[in-house]
């Protein structure tokens, strides 16, 4: 008989490498050792972290939904930040919340105001006043009525019909009055938007309870259109119309151009509106005709509509120097100057395009360029250099316009070193400037490659990135996916309904993009993936923001928006504005490393420590998952708290493959983990 053959198995310290970033679309043995899962977590240098906290501005609220933030710094120093929201436009300067909202209309209605004895409602009778529930109608010089003086803003509660409309007063009326008040100002403030995405399907879109519901669109009869740039409408009595409405015309005379063509209006008076387009080609109107409103927000469609989408009516906001440049979508454009005050409200930009679906500054051209403009959603249109109030293109100027072939809409634009990169739903373009005679240049960059929504687009760098419909994309002087290993993670779990309210903001301090979008049934975004561009690591997460705004001279830290208009300091300390921040990452299984005498996965492993390498302030759990095959029953060993006094933790695991879970949950926990160790030793082969 020979001599007896023994094996020893010795315990040894094996290293932890896990691959930076987080993987969701691949197996666990295919993608190697990863982490697979994770939330308020970020990596930096391949490594993960929890993010950092936000505190919320507690000074004020925005009113409305946010959709785009802005901050610069006027010439005297006074820092600014602009804020676009469903119903207004606000502004904050040395800490003070403002409404700079442009006015739509001005009316002087004589005794418009009727009360009720021990109610707060008050009726406004105005003829073709064009409110909806939610606008805001700011009152000067009423009398008292009722035992009530009207006065300031004021926010639309109900509509009962095309010539009266309702309010909440802030105490009861002492008296029942039909028709008092006097001869007060109301100037009628840019009508309230839609702060989503909503589904046009016929008589009864409009808000479920509205007064109109189920009856049809509001009508006018035309008596004259100009020929003007822009054609003006004027009607033989009050329309009832607000700037943003979707007016066709049809029965026209003279001007037939303008029949069966849908115009986005600007309204001028209640008795006037202009077209959006330019008329001066158009034949001489003669007589006739009939203005029916399409649809709109708070409005009943048309009985023939049916499945047609109304987009959220986003902001977009430039500056041109020291003032800002303003466009609601399917809107105007409008300037504020910070030259005049705070106290000043923002005005239509002169001779700019009086519906378009967003505009920026052009630098260093300094020119305003509207993208669907005059109402035709593939149309860019400029203004001179140095000059916005000149749209019409002539010799002696550089404005001009050029309508897109691709595509049905343009979705968003993004400028970048040498051009600005211009998305349509269909195709990418590229404008550069060429100077005269003119001005810009246009090529097509790339197909099948559209974004989500106005803001899912960003420049890096010179690198212009954004979020496809099903992929990533990035421009760098051609036109490419960036490929992702949270796609599906992503695009199989947005809400497309809303994608057009998915929007990316820089965190330049961590070289990372965030790409916001929202899931499931949600309206907004609730979520979130993080692309580290200097790293080309990715993480996932949930967070409820509708805005974002890196860093500026007017605050050290990113700010965010949420729907509910709070304003949020990010990167601020470690908690949610005093509350814990629950953030964990999560690898997926791996094969236990095994040592000098067998390989990963040969034997089961023994595994009786876990050396832990992290900074951390407060503390960590940590679990260990193993399993002896793939699908066979999971053991979990902990969660076992740790610290950074924690210099191992004992246990007493077996298995051929592993992961690791590591979570925080208290306030004031802040961590950073490394490439922690095991000590292990074979065991056996079954």
């Amino acid at each position: 008989m020979g001599p007896l053959s023994l094996v020893v198995f010795h315990m040894s310290l094996a290293k932890l490498n896990i691959k930076g970033g987080i993987v969701t679309d691949r197996s666990d043995y295919s993608a190697g050792p990863v982490w697979v899962d994770g939330n308020k977590v970020r990596f930096q240098q391949g490594l993960p972290e929890k993010i950092g906290g936000w505190v919320s501005e507690t000074s004020w609220t925005h009113t409305g939904v946010p959709s785009k933030a802005q901050t610069w710094q006027a010439l005297d120093g006074t820092s600014l930040l602009a804020v676009g929201t469903s119903k207004k436009l606000e502004l904050v300067s040395n800490g003070v919340l403002y409404d700079i909202t442009p006015i739509a209309a001005t009316t002087t209605p004589t005794n418009p105001y009727d009360t009720v004895n021990t109610d707060a409602t008050v009726t406004v009778n105005e003829t073709g006043h064009g409110a909806d529930v939610g606008d805001f109608i700011v009152i000067s010089s009423a009398t008292a009525v009722g035992g009530i003086t009207p006065a300031g803003t004021v926010e639309v509660t109900t509509v009962p019909g095309a010539n009266s409309w309702t309010f909440e007063w802030t105490s009861v009326a002492t008296s029942t009055v039909t028709g008092g008040g006097g001869t007060p100002t109301h100037e009628y403030l840019l009508g309230t938007g839609s702060p989503t995405s909503t589904q046009a399907l016929g008589w009864g879109t409009g808000t479920w309870g509205d007064p109109r519901e189920g009856t049809p669109s509001t009508t006018a009869t035309p008596n004259a259109i100009t020929q003007a740039n822009p054609g003006e409408v004027t009607t033989a009595a009050a329309h009832g119309f607000t700037t943003g409405d979707q007016i066709k015309h049809s029965g026209v005379s003279g001007m037939v151009e303008v029949n069966g063509v849908t115009h986005t209006i600007t309204v001028t008076a209640p008795t006037t509106y202009t077209l959006g387009v330019n008329t001066t080609a158009f034949g001489a109107y003669t007589s006739g005709g009939t203005a029916t409103k399409q649809f709109g927000w708070g409005y009943a469609a048309s009985q023939t509509t049916s499945g047609v989408n109304l987009e959220p009516d986003l902001w977009s906001l430039d500056l041109w120097g020291e003032d800002l440049v303003a466009t609601r979508r399917g809107g105007g454009t409008y300037v504020w100057d910070a030259s005049v005050g705070a106290n000043t409200r923002a005005a239509v930009m002169t001779n700019a395009p009086t519906s378009s679906l967003f505009s920026i500054v052009s630098v260093p051209e300094r020119q305003v360029v509207c993208f669907g403009a005059d109402g035709d959603p593939l149309l860019v249109k400029w203004s001179d250099e140095k000059d916005y109030t000149t749209w019409t293109a002539a010799a002696s100027n550089t404005a001009g316009s050029l309508r897109l072939d691709k595509g049905t809409k343009i979705v968003s634009a993004s400028p970048t070193r040498d051009q600005t990169v211009i998305l349509t739903d269909e195709a990418a373009f590229g404008m550069h400037f060429q100077g005269p005679p003119f001005t810009y240049g246009f090529r097509q960059l790339s197909t099948g490659c559209g974004p989500t929504g106005q803001n899912a687009a960003m420049n890096v760098n010179g690198v212009v990135f954004w979020m496809g419909c099903g992929n990533f994309y990035m421009f760098d002087g051609s036109v490419r996916i960036l490929p992702s290993p949270v796609r599906d993670h992503l695009f199989d779990n947005i809400n497309t309904d809303s994608q057009e309210l998915s929007f990316v903001g820089l965190n330049k301090t961590f070289s990372e993009l965030w790409f916001f979008y929202p899931t499931a049934s949600n309206t907004y975004p609730d979520s979130y993936v993080i692309f580290n561009y200097a790293t080309n690591e990715w993480s996932v997460g949930t967070i409820s923001r509708t805005a974002w705004l890196d860093h500026t001279e007017y605050s050290q830290y990113p700010l965010a928006l949420n729907d509910g208009g709070t304003l949020y300091y990010h990167e601020n300390g470690v908690d949610d504005d005093g509350a814990a921040i629950t953030a964990y990452i999560e690898s997926g299984a791996f094969e236990v490393p095994g040592n000098d005498t067998s390989g990963p996965g040969e034997y089961l492993m023994l595994i009786d420590k876990l050396i832990p390498d992290a900074t951390i302030t407060g503390s960590v759990n940590v679990s260990v998952y193993t399993r002896k095959y793939p699908h066979t029953t999971e053991t979990t060993k902990g969660p076992f708290n740790i610290t950074s006094s924690t210099g191992k933790v004992s246990l007493r695991a077996k298995g051929r493959q592993m992961r690791i879970r590591v979570e925080s949950s208290v306030i004031g926990d802040a961590w950073k983990w490394g490439i922690s160790r095991i000590n292990q030793r074979s065991s056996s082969k079954r």
